[in-house]
């Protein structure tokens, strides 16, 4: 039996797992490419990758639009395009494919991207995943992919953690949802995919966003590429600063229920460990690893946090998923972030203007302007969170 699964947003991402999908011979691969449908339909897309090697491939369809790819059931939708509630939604974007599956899986950067979905399908699963991975697209149909690939997903249950905790109702038993997830996680590891099917996935995904709000951001607001913000001379500037940052995310983490032992404390150095490991200068990023290719090689010096690239090409960015909701916890909870609510800040300008740029976009203050009074409304300190509480601070300096 072969299952249909649909792919809506067709980057690096979507790109990638899509064709990891195809190698289980179980799967037919719908891809909805947008931006870039023609030339994948003309020409495919070519995978260049030191994990999986160099491919060419097509997808078993590749549509324009969500219209074109409502006329079938799947047993996923995946969604990997780019969260952007204050410019297009994801049910907005999924429109008439809501009621093809009962299971959509999002594969996407933030935190809190899932309860928008789950509102408006109050019965469906929602299978959840966090990514590390490094690999950018190029050409609108070359995908530049290092070694570094490492996917968690898990069933959406609810955001908070501890006394608020509200568990989402689902019409679907639990089992038959979990079983979901267990298949999917399958499929994926029969095409050669890292991944790892969990319980609870919102530690893994404060996890993930520990690493974008801090790298992904500071990346754009230097306006550089990892290796060059990871330099040696760079380090005394962009190590302590991480660090906090990170610090700060920590502790909202805390507040939302995230516990110790499911986000340890020395998870703050271990993303600086590897992302010193993957794009140091004192670890020869811009020179090939053994067994690397030159594309690998040259894809991981010049890699990119996607935020950048949007930035540099003057699209709205993941600032709300990223950043905005972050500050949003942290003011919920009391806590103070001076250095989130600062990038956020500054960013929030930006993305005014991109959203305004984009023709097609609707633009939503709505959210931007409740935060931003949150803000001003706060005392800026240079402490993360209100003095008195135990920081269990891991020992290891950099």
């Amino acid at each position: 039996m072969v299952d249909d699964v649909l792919i809506v947003g067709f980057g690096a991402v979507g790109v990638l797992y899509g064709w990891i999908l195809e190698q289980s011979k179980g799967v037919r691969v719908t891809a909805v490419a947008r931006s870039n449908y023609q030339i994948i339909q003309d020409q495919g897309v070519q995978l260049e990758s030191a994990k999986f090697g160099k491919h060419n491939w097509k997808p078993y369809r590749t549509l324009h639009d969500t219209h074109q790819a409502a006329d079938r059931d799947y047993k996923y939708i995946i969604c990997t395009f780019k969260h952007l509630p204050d410019v297009h939604p994801t049910e907005e974007i999924l429109g008439p494919c809501l009621h093809r599956s009962n299971c959509f899986v999002l594969l996407q950067n933030g935190l809190g991207i899932e309860e928008p979905l789950q509102s408006v399908l109050p019965n469906a699963t929602i299978i959840s995943g966090a990514i590390w991975i490094g690999a950018n697209l190029r050409d609108s149909r070359r995908v530049i992919h290092n070694d570094l690939e490492r996917l968690v997903i898990g069933r959406f249950k609810g955001e908070l953690r501890g006394p608020n905790h509200q568990p989402v109702l689902s019409s679907m038993p639990g089992r038959e949802a979990d079983t979901l997830v267990h298949d999917l996680a399958t499929l994926l590891r029969e095409g050669g995919s890292q991944t790892q099917d969990v319980p609870d996935i919102q530690p893994f995904r404060w996890k993930k966003n520990l690493w974008n709000a801090t790298f992904s951001t500071l990346a754009t607001l230097a306006g550089e590429p990892m290796s060059e913000l990871m330099r040696d001379d760079n380090l005394q500037f962009v190590i302590p600063i991480a660090r906090r940052t990170m610090l700060e995310i920590l502790f909202t983490a805390r507040a939302v229920g995230i516990s110790e032992d499911d986000l340890p404390a020395t998870a703050v150095d271990e993303q600086l460990t590897i992302t010193l490991q993957q794009f140091g200068s004192i670890l020869h990023a811009d020179e090939k690893r053994k067994g690397e290719n030159e594309e690998a090689a040259a894809g991981r010096a010049g890699f990119k946090p996607s935020m950048l690239i949007d930035y540099e090409h003057s699209r709205p960015m993941e600032l709300q998923c990223i950043l905005g909701s972050m500050v949003q916890r942290a003011r919920e909870f009391g806590l103070e972030t001076p250095r989130l609510d600062l990038a956020y800040s500054v960013l929030s300008v930006k993305q005014r203007s991109f959203i305004e740029k984009t023709s097609s976009a609707k633009p939503s203050a709505e959210m931007t302007d409740a935060l931003a009074q949150r803000i001003a409304r706060s005392r800026f300190t240079d402490s993360p969170v209100p003095s008195g509480t135990p920081l269990n601070l891991p020992t290891k300096k950099f």
